[in-house]
């Protein structure tokens, strides 16, 4: 997620410099000292050259021989994020901040590190120690306002957000992160707003685009969401998603042929996606192809067993074709599963009473002598 990758990139292309350049150690300093900033300055120019697994062998060695050197602990832990190596990094990360405390780089990498890896509650600790020690440190500001933001806290992620904003007004991540909260907090002006900042300042960034139609479709800004979609496509072809929003917002506009065109294209690109099938199941139901859409409904069940909706929409089609038999238990299914809500109510009040209006059609036990054959139809 974007929440993270611009922390994420920010902490692997920070490295910091040598701690001192060969042969200018101070005279008197023990060998293994010198030894060690041999093999830590080795580690520097091999991790310049992206060269991760060497360098992580000479830091290694480099702490090995002089414990406390700080600079290698934390570039260590740089390189070991580098290759995915998160429990070693927050390893590496704890010791530089046990050496030195008040190392608020280190607090704020050890943040990103446990962040990444789902611990939220350390992670905020982390960015708050870093802004203890740095209280200016924006790439702080925003990893603490992605953590709360992450752990429900909207408005005080909305705070952290405009804090690292004020001391850096173009930090993208900042601007798309408080889109994406205002977007949550259901200020779609707002997130409208920050989005188009966003891309103001990165322009080549599709799901900037896709966010910013999601919001302008929340404001009934059709045409402006179809535009801000088809960006996105345009600027990554691949994007299922944004052919599936596409779709939904045609169809809302009556393009029912171009909805399903996107539906059919979302589905080319990840045909896994229950959501897409179910879609383009009410887009052809609405086109009267209904054994097209109960096609598209009954794939979606199999991708999602529990998907309410599903259900009572495959129970309207098969009562359309006039299989009334097959449509009973998909309007029980959907009673069963589908949330006693307010929005749900006008949905479970009318599968109520189609039930009672179906039970006409429900198998009956019949004596023995009066056992009709076996239906030959097979299954759809």
């Amino acid at each position: 997620m974007m929440v993270w990758a611009g922390l994420l990139l920010a902490l692997i292309c920070a490295c910091p410099p040598s701690l001192w350049a060969k042969g200018d150690v101070p005279s008197g300093v023990h060998r293994n000292v010198t030894d060690a900033e041999t093999h830590y300055n080795r580690g520097v120019g091999l991790q310049a050259k992206n060269k991760h697994r060497a360098a992580i062998a000479e830091y290694r060695e480099a702490v090995r021989l002089q414990p406390d050197l700080v600079e290698a602990h934390y570039n260590l832990g740089v390189v070991l994020t580098a290759v995915d190596d998160q429990t070693g990094a927050i390893a590496a990360y704890r010791t530089a901040v046990q050496i030195r405390p008040g190392f608020a780089a280190a607090h704020h990498a050890l943040g990103v590190a446990l962040a990444k890896r789902g611990d939220l509650t350390s992670a905020i600790e982390e960015y708050r120690a870093a802004l203890q020690y740095q209280p200016n440190l924006v790439v702080a500001l925003q990893g603490l306002g992605a953590a709360l933001h992450a752990k429900g806290d909207v408005p005080g992620a909305v705070a952290e957000y405009r804090a690292a904003l004020k001391l850096n007004p173009d930090l993208v991540e900042a601007h798309y992160n408080l889109g994406l909260a205002f977007a949550a907090l259901g200020d779609q002006t707002a997130a409208i707003e920050e989005y188009r900042t966003t891309v103001r300042l990165q322009p080549d960034n599709a799901p900037i685009y896709f966010h910013l139609g999601i919001a302008l479709q929340a404001k009934r800004d059709l045409d402006g969401a179809i535009e801000a979609y088809r960006h996105a496509i345009r600027l990554q072809p691949g994007y299922a998603e944004a052919h599936h929003n596409l779709g939904f917002t045609l169809k809302t506009k009556g393009n029912l042929v171009g909805a399903i065109a996107e539906y059919q294209e979302s589905l080319r690109l990840n045909a896994n996606d229950a959501y897409t099938h179910h879609d383009l199941g009410l887009a052809l139901q609405d086109k009267q192809d209904l054994d097209g859409a109960i096609k598209q409904y009954q794939i979606a069940l199999k991708l999602k067993p529990d998907y309410a909706t599903v259900h009572y929409n495959l129970g309207v089609a098969l009562m359309a074709k006039s299989r009334p038999r097959e449509a009973v238990p998909e309007f029980r299914e959907y009673l069963r599963l589908a949330a006693d809500t307010p929005g749900n109510r006008v949905g479970i009040d009318r599968a109520k009473t189609i039930l009672k209006v179906l039970r006409q059609f429900e198998d009956k036990p019949k004596p023995a002598e009066a056992v009709a054959p076996p239906s030959k139809r097979g299954p759809l």
